[in-house]
């Protein structure tokens, strides 16, 4: 029993030898030279913090970077009172990479999610941060990815 559990042990770790993480900054074939943002805000602060280590400069190709982020809140459907019963948020990022080659290319990013209106509203504001949370990390994995495909 103990020579078939350790044989499985070892397939087991050495299948897993190959593993190497998407988002990984070091097997890029761009870095980013300069990051211009629109306005300052908590969220395109989260985005700037996650692309701190593309910015690493590894010889590759140059990308320079413009972010315009922009934060919408929608009110959906409202109650025979008057009050908000869902609203809509709507978050959308406009990057334009300019190329070492001075090509410019331009995306725009679009995440929504809709949300119900609750009685507390301490906690409908932790809803609504963590939900921009993820979407903004979503938002940026999606940069990444087009980034990588440049």
């Amino acid at each position: 029993m103990k020579k078939i559990l350790i044989f499985f042990l070892i397939i087991t770790v050495s299948n897993c030898s190959g593993y190497s993480p998407i988002f990984s900054s070091k097997q890029t074939n761009f870095y980013i030279e300069k990051i211009v943002i629109s306005e300052d805000n908590k969220l395109m602060k989260r985005i700037i913090k996650n692309l701190k280590p593309y910015t690493i400069d590894n010889g590759k190709q140059k990308i320079k970077l413009e972010l315009d982020l922009k934060l919408k809140e929608t009110v959906t459907l409202r109650d025979e009172k008057g009050d908000i019963a869902n609203e809509e948020i709507k978050i959308i990022l406009i990057a334009k990479s300019t190329l070492q080659n001075e090509e410019i290319k331009k995306f725009e990013f679009v995440e929504k999610f809709s949300i119900k209106n609750q009685s507390n509203k301490f906690e409908l504001n932790q809803y609504k941060k963590n939900i921009q949370s993820t979407m903004i990390d979503k938002i940026y994995e999606d940069l990444i990815l087009i980034l990588r495909t440049l």
